[in-house]
């Protein structure tokens, strides 16, 4: 059993599209490559710097590379928060930082929301808007401010891979009902995102994934190096596999770190979220489980003979009468997966 996606299939052709006016396409897997590896390089070299949206290259690195990787891991968190209902009520989006407008297009898959792109950089809205149809004209601003804020009690904050370098999200964010916040599964993101929720829920916001419940992070308060991360499978189109095969990198599987809050008060649900892989230990097998302030492990006693693959990410159902040793939870039947 895993947690399997892929980038919107509308995304191929457009993608292609694009390339063309590079005299590109998918198939050019070792010039694409070559473009993936310059930007990559920038990046080792210059980490603080912005991208540099006016080269070429980093423009056909975007499109055929980490638009789709990144596209992937939101589809997987997209489909958490609507099990919840997440973003039930809501009209519009301010999409901070929106770059390639990875975000605001895989969500408007599901959901045709009104969008407010704020991209410093001109050229992503050039890309877009040329040669991705199915996303409707949107308004693209170069900065944001709280009097642009038109119906704050229905509008989403998204920031995505955009926090990085922010001590604390933007005045008018605080203005909006729903708060969408992603951001690299490092230690460093990962944790200053499990503060960042902490500071939120004191100012009175909810958490409504991946969290199920509003005390301490067990992963931050408990640790001094632990920090909380979802993980999807990436099942690669075949264009992208031998792109794939030119390049050192490998995406089998897509790490993130996310937060998603509301001012509205979530329906209480009576489950855990899986944070950790199955690991194996001698005489039993272990997973790491979130429901509280605790560091919890469901326990599967290799006597019992129980072989269960839960995906890491998902959330799950824990018996009120399962035995509790320590900090594990002792296994004597199949959990079930919501």
């Amino acid at each position: 059993m895993q947690r399997e996606f892929t980038c919107p299939a509308s995304f191929e052709e457009s993608i292609n599209r694009a390339l063309a006016t590079y005299k590109l396409s998918l198939k050019d897997s070792k010039a694409l490559a070559k473009c993936v590896l310059a930007l990559s390089d920038f990046f080792i070299a210059k980490p603080d710097s912005p991208t540099p949206w006016n080269e070429s290259w980093a423009q056909v690195a975007y499109l055929c590379y980490y638009l789709p990787l990144n596209s992937t891991r939101l589809t997987g968190l997209i489909e958490e928060a609507d099990k919840r209902g997440f973003f039930s009520g809501l009209s519009h989006v301010i999409d901070f930082g929106a770059g390639l407008a990875t975000a605001s297009m895989t969500l408007n898959e599901k959901h045709k929301f009104s969008y407010q792109l704020i991209e410093r950089a001109a050229e992503p809205q050039s890309l877009i808007e040329k040669h991705f149809p199915q996303f409707p004209p949107q308004e693209w601003l170069r900065t944001f401010s709280g009097a642009r804020l038109k119906d704050g009690a229905k509008t989403l904050a998204l920031f995505s891979y955009s926090l990085t370098e922010l001590t604390d999200l933007p005045d008018w964010a605080y203005q909006c009902e729903a708060l969408m916040l992603v951001e690299p599964s490092t230690q460093q993101d990962g944790r200053k995102l499990l503060q960042l929720r902490q500071r939120l829920l004191e100012k009175g916001y909810h958490v409504w994934a991946p969290c199920t419940h509003e005390q301490a992070c067990p992963l931050l308060t408990q640790s001094k190096t632990d920090w909380c991360h979802d993980r999807v499978h990436f099942k690669a189109p075949a264009w992208f596999t031998s792109l794939e095969a030119e390049l050192p990198m490998k995406n089998r599987t897509l790490t993130m770190s996310y937060v998603l809050m509301r001012k509205t008060k979530p329906e209480v649900i009576k489950a855990a979220r899986v944070v950790g892989d199955r690991l194996k230990e001698k005489g039993k097998d272990r997973q790491m489980i979130c429901r509280g302030s605790e560091r919890e492990f469901l326990a599967w006693l290799h006597k019992t003979k129980i072989e269960q693959e839960i995906p890491r990410g998902v959330l799950v159902d824990i018996p009120d009468d399962i035995q509790k040793v320590s900090n594990e939870l002792r296994v004597s039947h199949e959990i079930n997966v919501l």
